[in-house]
């Protein structure tokens, strides 16, 4: 285990949950440092920068509405611009001051007459807070509702639900796809609700066609944030926080409240052959709760899965906001571990690095679904006895750890871009938008990715709310 299990709350932490209200464009950010001459292309980020009012407000830091943040790179100049997604859920809040759509963990105010819906009715959220990627010529923000919501990549603009994810009926995709390694397709899982509840992962082959790559059977699924992808096979964590279909059609409650950690059963890698979809194995492991996959690969007979893992789901109920905001909740950390699966013994376990770490990131480009050997990530440290949140750099085969950070920051996902004249898998930088607490301002800081050396700050015209994800479009 790591030294930090769980994570105080912290009054400098506050201004994150403070409410993001303006919309600013400026071209040129001042710069202290001196940035990459081979950086040009857009930084976008996303999550939530309003959480509603009065008893209007949502209950979760999942539930806040979206809004992009971008720093653009050009001529070693950097400029910023934020802008709200202009949803369904934006305009109900925004404009007509209530929660309108049913969220992750909040819900809208039900008439008693009103007949009992679940998160997949007309009332589910276009909220898409949690990720971005590009699709195409398409900029798509995302959720784990599906609808996808398209943007402009210079003017933020919303222009609208970006494409209809395959299937029909209730449906929950993750808002991680990951790129299939045979030629870089979009690969997604989407867990399908009903008495026949399955897991299904598809792959886009084209402007809005999908073909069904696997599936399997889950009579209560597992809730599932991300997976993971090796050159050979699909793998998905299924873990005992399971959602009881049954009480989500008749409880009325949203879809956190109708999760149940149940421990005894255990967790499970479920492994796919990516070319015949065929369930080829499941390995039963100890019971853990992971929002994030690292990394996996395939090694001989073995498969390697590296993921963020924590002792249980309680993370989830440490983001709501009233517990965010009590000075005596604490939020748990998660480690890096690494799980070798093979047949006919149970999945080994070790813990790489000696730091917690979470929104892990790696060089994507070259070494995603193979073998590699660094993974950044949000980690912490204790400074004269005080947890310190810090990015980490952990050296996954010797578990070698060097960290950035400093009493008072708090930097978000640390994301890795490629020096496009690099040969080694490092060679490029971390970008990572920092908030400042006791200063409540923002910056974005340029890291050397070998080393940790800080190049270069880009100081934002106003704070930037809690981010989830995000990446780096080249230009």
């Amino acid at each position: 285990m790591t030294e930090l299990q769980a994570l105080p709350a912290l009054d400098a932490f506050q201004p994150f949950l403070d409410p993001v209200d303006d919309e600013v464009r400026v071209e040129d950010v001042a710069v202290e440092g001196e940035l990459p001459s081979w950086l040009a292309g857009t930084l976008m980020r996303n999550g939530p920068a309003w959480f509603g009012e009065g008893d209007h407000e949502v209950r979760h830091l999942l539930d806040g509405l979206a809004m992009l943040h971008a720093f653009t790179f050009a001529g070693g100049k950097i400029g910023y611009a934020n802008r709200f997604l202009r949803t369904k859920a934006y305009r109900a809040q925004r404009e007509d001051g209530r929660i309108g759509y049913r969220e992750f963990a909040s819900d809208p105010c039900r008439r008693l007459a009103e007949p009992i819906a679940s998160m997949f009715s007309p009332r589910m959220t276009d909220n898409a807070s949690v990720n971005v990627i590009r699709l195409g010529e398409q900029l798509v923000a995302l959720t784990e509702t599906p609808i996808p919501i398209a943007f402009d990549l210079e003017t933020l603009e919303t222009l609208g639900v970006a494409y209809e994810p395959p299937g029909r009926g209730p449906r929950s995709p993750t808002a991680h796809p990951l790129t299939d390694p045979r030629d870089g397709a979009m690969l997604n899982l989407q867990v399908h609700y009903g008495p026949r509840s399955s897991y299904r992962f598809y792959r886009r082959r084209g402007e809005g066609r999908f073909d069904l790559v696997a599936r399997a059977g889950a009579a209560e699924p597992s809730y599932v944030h991300s997976f993971a992808v090796t050159e050979r096979h699909i793998v998905l964590v299924e873990q005992p926080l399971r959602l009881k279909p049954l009480k989500m059609v008749t409880s009325g409650r949203p879809f956190a409240e109708n999760l149940e950690w149940e421990p005894e059963r255990g967790s499970a890698f479920l492994v796919f052959d990516l070319k015949t979809g065929a369930l080829v194995a499941r390995h039963e492991a100890p019971p853990f709760f992971v929002f994030h996959h690292v990394n996996a690969y395939d090694e001989g007979d073995e498969i390697v899965v590296d993921l963020c893992a924590y002792e249980d789901a309680s993370v989830i109920d440490a983001l709501y906001l009233d517990k965010l905001r009590s000075a005596a909740s604490v939020v748990p950390t998660a480690e890096l571990r690494r799980y070798r699966l093979a047949a006919g013994r149970p999945p080994a376990v070790s813990v790489l690095g000696d730091t917690p770490m979470e929104f892990p990131r790696i060089n994507y480009r070259t070494h995603h679904a193979r073998p590699y050997r660094f993974a950044y990530g949000v980690g912490a440290t204790l400074q004269d006895g005080e947890p310190v949140s810090t990015i980490a750099r952990v050296d996954v085969s010797d578990g070698d750890t060097q960290w950035w950070g400093a009493p008072g920051l708090f930097p978000g996902e640390p994301v890795f871009v490629p020096d496009p004249d690099g040969s080694a898998e490092d060679d490029g930088v971390l970008l990572s938008v920092v908030l400042d607490g006791e200063a409540a301002t923002s910056f974005l800081v340029v890291l050397d990715a070998h080393d940790l050396s800080e190049l270069a700050r880009a100081h934002a015209p106003h704070r930037i709310g809690f981010g989830f994800h995000g990446d780096f479009f080249s230009a």
